[in-house]
């Protein structure tokens, strides 16, 4: 899966989470298109998600360019 921007991310802002349970809490990359070849809706984004790529609304999601910070824990 080849990303857009190595360093561009999304996820679900969190205080939308329980709203919309189908998109990242966590960050995750964002694609420049699906590995398959098929092709989003006009607005969408695809979305390198945990054993999957999924099309996320580009509106309902917040976008970062910096790499997201791991936790330590």
């Amino acid at each position: 899966m080849v990303p857009t921007n190595p360093q561009r991310w999304a996820r679900c802002p969190p205080h939308l989470t329980w709203k919309r349970p189908y998109l990242p809490k966590d960050w995750v990359r964002v694609l420049e298109q699906h590995p398959g070849g098929a092709k989003a809706l006009p607005g969408d984004v695809w979305l390198d998600m945990p054993g999957k790529v999924r099309a996320g609304g580009a509106h309902e999601l917040e976008f970062t360019d910096e790499p997201p910070a791991r936790d330590e824990g």
